[in-house]
């Protein structure tokens, strides 16, 4: 499932060195500089770019709100941050990252000679995040690397070392109380008569408030059967007896959470089998639990209603810096789920007569089991 992106991303990005001090940092970086070790990188570049950027976000801090960004961090020295912004853009950006050495590559065809001169002797580089970058830009890349490094790709062992810490689970905590409030603004207005894409701008609106940086909402104009993006039309409720659906996704200090909300009116047998399906998700999601079989339980709890194609075969997936970290819950996934992962758990029924039904939580997986961080709001309409 994808939302529509916005063109221009607004919102507070400045580095909040009270909530992730710079020791943070140095932790995440001692933990790159072991696997540098362990593969005999001389550094490793991380790739970032305004749609996807987690990676690039966790080591640097910096978040890429136009373009792209990269960072260069070496086994031995100091790291630099290039961004693809005018070098009069440099000074606000310095305030988003703990790196001190921050420069244009506005032109990027001839920014990396100077970055990768500083790097002493030669050998392989890690590369992150890279099956983002476009041709001319890796090109470019490729040109200045010359015969002197090579590039091997890090995203899985990267990956593997990413564990969430306490301080990252509390960025995270306060972005599902964000998302639960924006939730409840969501459906009120439908509760009070007014039309769906009212209802999703009071959610941004409410969202937008409590200092979010990016809101991301989808809506239902046919009684929860599809999910479209909002498009100004201000449709009145055609059926108030029939129900409502919506999916609305919150950025908070550069992590995400996300829900579902669905109302319905009178009693919905589908309704009620999403929610015991979620309810089967949530008693099964635990360290070493297999996807594949929480996906198949998940479903058959869902029956006789097949899984809501809004979802795309997808019961969950987990959530960060990222809207979609990977992992994802489907029936052929073969991964278990670890402690230390934040999912965003997500199930609903279809039926092309009686319309969908959609509801979602986000929890973290702990040691000895997990822990509930939302839900998606009550879905019964007075």
């Amino acid at each position: 499932m994808r939302t529509v992106q916005p063109c221009i991303v607004i919102g507070s990005y400045v580095w909040d060195q009270d909530r992730v001090p710079r020791d943070e940092f140095q932790i995440r970086i001692a933990e790159l500089n072991r696997l540098m070790d362990a593969n005999g990188w001389k550094a490793v570049l991380v790739y970032g770019d305004a749609a996807e950027h987690s990676a690039l976000a966790w080591f640097s801090g910096f978040t890429t709100r136009l373009r792209w960004g990269m960072a260069l961090i070496p086994r031995q020295g100091e790291p630099r941050l290039l961004i693809s912004m005018s070098s009069r853009d440099v000074p606000a950006m310095k305030l988003m990252t703990w790196i001190p050495d921050v420069v244009s590559g506005w032109s990027w065809d001839s920014a990396f000679d100077p970055w990768l001169a500083k790097l002493e002797g030669d050998g392989p580089i890690g590369s992150i995040g890279f099956e983002l970058m476009r041709p001319p830009l890796f090109a470019s890349l490729q040109k200045s690397l010359g015969n002197r490094f090579s590039l091997q790709a890090a995203d899985e062992a990267v990956a593997a070392v990413r564990s969430t810490r306490p301080r990252e689970l509390s960025q995270i905590r306060a972005a599902s109380r964000l998302v639960q409030a924006a939730g409840a603004a969501f459906v009120e207005p439908w509760r009070l008569g007014k039309d769906i894409e009212t209802s999703a701008l009071a959610a941004e609106r409410t969202a937008r408030m409590m200092a979010a940086q990016d809101v991301r909402t989808l809506i239902s104009f046919d009684g929860g059967r599809t999910l479209s993006p909002f498009r100004g039309a201000f449709e009145p409720q055609a059926d108030r007896q029939s129900g409502m659906a919506g999916y609305i996704a919150v950025k908070h200090m550069g992590y995400w959470a996300d829900l579902f909300v669905t109302g319905t009116r009178r009693a919905s047998e589908v309704e009620q089998r999403t929610q015991a399906s979620l309810r089967t998700l949530l008693d099964l999601a635990k360290p070493g639990a297999v996807a594949a079989e929480l996906y198949a339980k998940a479903t058959v709890a869902l029956a006789p209603y097949s899984l809501h194609p809004v979802l795309s075969g997808s019961v969950g997936r987990r959530i960060g810096l990222s809207l979609n970290e990977g992992g994802e819950i489907r029936s052929d996934s073969g991964h278990a789920l670890k402690p230390g992962e934040i999912y965003s758990l997500a199930t609903g029924g279809y039926d092309p007569q009686a319309g969908g039904a959609l509801t979602s939580a986000m929890l973290a997986i702990t040691a000895t089991g997990s822990e509930l961080l939302h839900l998606s709001p009550a879905s019964k309409l007075q």
